[in-house]
């Protein structure tokens, strides 16, 4: 074999090993559960599902993601040691998200997890800048939320109440910012009240625990006195309308015999003074025992028993 055969030979396997190599390095697998994104000069022209395929090395590149994994987002903590057969987990708490202002301006502290699975590779990792961020802020503003709209007592006591509430407004909410990603749960981990709190709202619970016990003594008190005053009330207002009408009927009768009186003094003036003054003269004479007569004429007193006449008018009678 002379030298150009032998040359020509040598670039023959050159270029076959080069195609090779091209060949087997633009070989790319997607994997069960995972999408694969072909980028072409910066822009996405394709969208792979499980399988072998082939791009073009150096012009092409792949990009993939699972889209079955489900990936879970501490929220209020984070944790700095994971826990081990021997050991247990150890966690630092995130202050700056935990805490939070109830709509009774109390306290609390709260720690989540969420859990997602990316559905559209695509829309999570080109169509929102800093998708895990975004996310993050997201399930914040929700949760916050959802707590200002509860009392202390309300958040501390229905973690599953605020859970099924939070799960489809974040869901929502990622919707609107087309973030390719499905919500599949959300789990309340822990609701407190902040250490460094907890002596005040023992204050505030004595003091709402008083507060009742006075309520219900004075609920008792009134149960107690009001219905006697009611019958007091009741008592003196029949009272007093049943002096209204004995008074009314007295001055009613007087005025009918005044009345009386009238018309006869009317139709005889004479006849009724004078019988009017024997009235008045028996009513003043009528108890009298004896009676002095004394006459301006005479220096004799004249003396009427009325007594001794009574009992010598009974004896004659007998």
């Amino acid at each position: 074999m002379n030298a150009k055969t032998r040359n020509k030979l040598v670039t023959a396997v050159a270029i076959i090993a080069i195609l090779a190599l091209v060949v087997f390095s633009g070989l790319y697998r997607v994997g069960q559960g995972e999408q694969a994104l072909v980028i072409t000069f910066g822009k996405v022209t394709d969208t792979k599902g499980p399988g072998l395929y082939w791009h073009i090395p150096f012009v092409q590149h792949v990009i993939s993601e699972s889209i079955s994994a489900i990936h879970n987002v501490e929220y209020g903590y984070r944790t700095t040691v994971g826990g081990t057969s021997r050991s247990s987990a150890e966690y630092a708490d995130m202050m700056d998200e935990s805490v939070m202002l109830t709509n009774d301006n109390s306290i609390v502290q709260l720690e989540a997890i969420y859990q997602y699975t990316i559905r559209d590779v695509k829309q999570y990792i080109f169509d929102v800048e800093d998708p895990a961020s975004t996310m993050h802020l997201a399930f914040e503003s929700i949760l916050r939320r959802n707590i200002q709209n509860r009392s202390l007592d309300d958040a501390l006591l229905n973690k599953d109440s605020i859970e099924a509430e939070v799960l489809p407004d974040f869901q929502a909410l990622i919707d609107k910012y087309q973030m390719g990603v499905k919500i599949n749960a959300v789990h309340i981990q822990n609701i407190t009240v902040p250490q460094q709190v907890t002596s005040s709202y023992e204050d505030v619970n004595n003091a709402k625990n008083e507060m009742t016990r006075r309520l219900d003594e004075a609920q008792q008190y009134e149960n107690k006195v009001l219905p006697i005053a009611r019958a007091n009330a009741y008592e003196m207002e029949q009272g007093a309308l049943a002096y209204k009408a004995t008074t009314i009927a007295n001055a009613q009768s007087e005025v009918a015999q005044f009345q009386a009186v009238l018309e006869k003094y009317k139709a005889a003036p004479e006849v009724s003074r004078t019988r009017m003054m024997i009235e008045t003269m028996e009513d003043i004479l009528g108890g009298a025992g004896k009676i002095v007569v004394v006459n301006s004429d005479n220096d004799v007193l004249k003396l009427l028993d009325l007594n001794e006449q009574n009992a010598v008018t009974g004896g004659e009678g007998q």
